[in-house]
């Protein structure tokens, strides 16, 4: 049985639910405003020879997806969906030629009893970034990763 992911930096209250943190390694983002996680699976029918009739359905090809907001700009998710970073004055991100991988990233959150939810993710890639900023409110920073593999874990 997996066990829970160490955080990264500790956030001094207990998160309620319909917020959480996300980890990226030891980075953490606190302002997680949304977050939506989607397991999908594409599926087939089975059937026999003379039959016109389904026998069964399987399903296969499974997908991970995350989508999630978060009410700060966030230069490590940046440099992570980007590919780099460099250190400097200005500091200087701009996308590279490749995959980036990210450091199988983990969603948290806490229910109304402090009963803990954990997403962790591998083989998780950005699909999408954009950044969003109005007046009197937050900046908002959308993102989109796909991954591999998703274990969930919680607190009974």
């Amino acid at each position: 049985m997996p066990a829970f992911t160490s955080p990264g930096t500790p956030v001094a209250n207990r998160i309620f639910f319909n917020s959480g943190t996300m980890d990226f390694g030891t980075n953490r983002i606190v302002m997680l405003d949304s977050i939506t996680i989607k397991t999908e699976w594409s599926t087939a029918d089975l059937f026999t020879v003379g039959s016109i009739m389904p026998q069964a359905k399987n399903r296969h090809t499974f997908k991970c997806s995350v989508t999630g907001k978060v009410k700060s700009w966030a230069a490590e998710m940046f440099s992570f969906a980007l590919g780099s970073s460099a250190a400097g004055t200005p500091n200087t991100i701009n996308p590279l030629d490749g995959q980036p991988t990210l450091l199988s990233p983990v969603f948290t959150a806490y229910d109304a009893n402090l009963k803990e939810y954990q997403y962790q993710f591998t083989g998780a890639i950005f699909k999408s970034i954009s950044t969003a900023v109005k007046m009197e409110d937050y900046g908002e920073f959308d993102f989109e990763m796909e991954a591999m593999g998703l274990t969930e874990l919680y607190t009974s």
